[in-house]
């Protein structure tokens, strides 16, 4: 290497350094009596009820500005024993995909060749539908909330979009091992919302930071509508989850979670007008 080739190498080192140290939050110590556990828990119940059902578009925008694909869902989840159900009703391509976890299982079935699969536990991290959104993430709480063991780190005291909301920082271990990485998780003071996760793998590089915002009251609970993926690697790719409805502790049929009902074509996909009636059945494909 050339003397020039190195005082390059160096310098742009050093510069590396210095960013990294100037784009990590300077932390407060937390109030005593804060538990971490909690906070994971309360931010969690921000997606999540004992019963949750929701629907969604998800959505990823490309650097070169073309219209986006857009993937639209409904999803119901039982936070007791795990088990979640989850119908593609748009694009024609996709339509009548069904994912069903009945712990420790997860299968998927595809309409257009009327095929079912179980998807393995490493599968689950996996990019869905050409997002950078996983399988988990839909399935469940994203982002590791409330299910991980998760210490408190401190108090950021300008985090959020507008940089000046304070939010307690905590780090989750996903599957309680330094070899799965970690989660930094910033929770809101205020309502206990969250507002960013980053996902670091085993050497603590950056893999995706997920930001949520459009904050909407929905039951007394304060829920972030729009949720936006990104990935160091190609910051102007967004992956970005919409929510057009969330209910929660809705009343719903255990028929749901059936492998019965992930085979399912035809149909009317569930809705209901009023907010306690009765949740039908998922349906399937168009016939």
């Amino acid at each position: 290497m050339t003397a020039a080739r190195l005082l390059f190498v160096l310098v742009a080192a050093g510069l590396g350094a210095r960013l990294a140290l100037a784009q990590a939050p300077v932390l407060e110590p937390a109030p005593p009596g804060i538990e971490a556990a909690e906070l994971s828990r309360r931010a969690a119940e921000s997606f999540a009820g004992q019963r949750t059902y929701l629907e969604a578009v998800l959505s990823v925008r490309e650097p070169d500005g073309g219209t986006p694909v857009e993937i639209r869902f409904r999803a119901w989840q039982e936070r007791s024993s795990g088990r979640s159900f989850l119908r593609v009703l748009t694009p024609a391509g996709q339509s009548g995909t069904g994912l069903l976890r009945l712990p420790p299982n997860v299968w998927r079935y595809a309409p257009l060749t009327a095929s079912v699969e179980i998807v393995e536990p490493a599968r689950l991290g996996e990019p869905w539908l050409g997002s950078d959104f996983t399988l988990a993430d839909l399935l469940g709480p994203p982002a590791a909330l409330g299910t991980e063991p998760a210490r408190l780190l401190g108090v950021d005291p300008a985090s959020g979009t507008d940089g000046v909301e304070r939010a307690f920082v905590l780090e989750l271990r996903p599957g309680g091992s330094p070899a799965e990485g970690r989660v930094i998780a910033w929770i809101g003071t205020e309502h206990g919302t969250p507002l960013r996760c980053d996902r670091r793998d085993a050497d603590d590089a950056l893999v995706s930071s997920l930001r949520f915002d459009e904050v909407r009251d929905v039951e007394g609970r304060a829920v972030p509508h729009r949720w936006t993926l990104t990935r160091p690697g190609a910051p102007q790719r967004e992956s970005r989850i919409e929510l057009h409805e969330i209910r929660f502790d809705p009343v719903f049929d255990d028929a749901i979670f059936t492998t019965w009902q992930l085979l399912q074509r035809g149909g009317t996909p569930a809705a209901a007008a009023a907010p306690d009636a009765r949740l039908g059945a998922p349906g399937g494909s168009p016939p």
